[in-house]
């Protein structure tokens, strides 16, 4: 089965469990999604998984995300989660679909198909826990992300296949855009002329890690002759579709996370070109926020700061450095 026809299965498994809701809508339902997954609605009509274990498989607590927006409940032999909030329904249902084609065209099954489930919602999880329903990316998310697929697609793509230019992106949840085996990669990308970027963390822009960090500094023209955000993602896509099922559902659970909707994409029209392209090495002595003395008084300190590149020219490297160094 292809995969857009099992997206096209679980689809209608949701709409076959509205169905059976609106028929008692006294009792929750259920109906099986693949495995020992099942489908459910709850009895105020919010959707949700029941996991159903075997006697032998043993699953401990501390893999369950908590986040604000479900309730996670183990019980004999039986793992349950629903949502809280009615505004998050249509996301959880995209979400949980990829996750569990992820495990189909796995062909996992038992504890590590249970595993992963978990995994992959963690990942994710920080969209549950805003209350308001999922918003479109803002002009400087959307130039963000941009940037992002220009490296992940027309960069990386030079040196490695676009497989591993996909599994390399880690920019929806961790720290930096890319992680290969041997570096990480923090993408920066705007629209001005300024090469001042901003820092998310005091460290975020360090030497600090165990990986040598380097940076992409994109900079991009609106024009009507470039392309858009749809467009560069639609075209990697397609060239992942070539490839296989599994690569395309990574990038789709991927962008969802990067919180990128089908819904919003008649808002994503402007169209940009990239005028410059920029390498830096962050070495042990690039400008960072060395030392910060905390007070024992003040809590939850955070930190931004901006970075003029125009001043770190010794950092600046080329593209052929940067491939070499993946």
């Amino acid at each position: 089965m292809n995969l857009e026809d099992y997206y096209s299965k679980l689809s209608k498994l949701w709409e076959k469990l509205n169905l059976l809701r609106k028929e008692d809508k006294i009792k929750s339902v259920e109906i099986l999604a693949f495995d020992n997954f099942w489908y459910t609605i709850n009895k105020k009509n919010l959707p949700g998984i029941r996991i159903k274990l075997e006697n032998t498989q043993k699953v401990g607590e501390n893999i369950f995300p908590k986040a604000k927006g479900w309730e996670i409940i183990f019980g004999q032999n039986i793992i349950e989660m629903h949502l809280n909030n009615k505004n998050h329904k249509d996301f959880f249902i995209k979400i949980v679909n990829l996750i569990i084609a992820k495990i189909y065209f796995n062909k996992l099954s038992g504890l590590k198909s249970i595993r992963l489930f978990f995994e992959e919602l963690n990942s994710g999880k920080d969209f549950f826990e805003d209350e308001d329903i999922p918003k479109k990316l803002t002009p400087e998310s959307q130039i963000g992300l941009f940037g992002e697929m220009v490296v992940m697609s027309k960069v990386l793509t030079k040196k490695i296949s676009s497989k591993n230019s996909l599994l390399f992106w880690t920019g929806p949840f961790k720290e930096h855009d890319f992680t290969t085996d041997k570096i990480l990669i923090e993408t920066k990308t705007t629209v001005s002329e300024s090469k001042k970027i901003s820092t998310s963390s005091t460290n975020q822009i360090s030497p600090k890690f165990e990986k040598k960090l380097f940076i992409c500094f994109i900079q991009l023209n609106k024009n009507s002759s470039g392309i858009s955000l749809n467009q560069i993602i639609d075209e990697f896509l397609e060239k992942l579709k070539i490839e296989s099922n599994l690569l395309v559902n990574e990038f789709l659970l991927k962008l969802a996370r990067a919180r990128y909707f089908d819904i919003h994409r008649d808002h994503y029209h402007q169209k940009y070109s990239v005028d410059k392209l920029n390498y830096y090495e962050v070495r042990d002595d690039f400008p960072y926020i060395k030392k910060v003395e905390i007070p024992d008084e003040i809590s939850d300190l955070s930190m931004t700061y901006k970075i003029d590149l125009d001043k770190c020219e010794d950092f600046r490297i080329d593209e052929d450095q940067l491939l070499n160094k993946i």
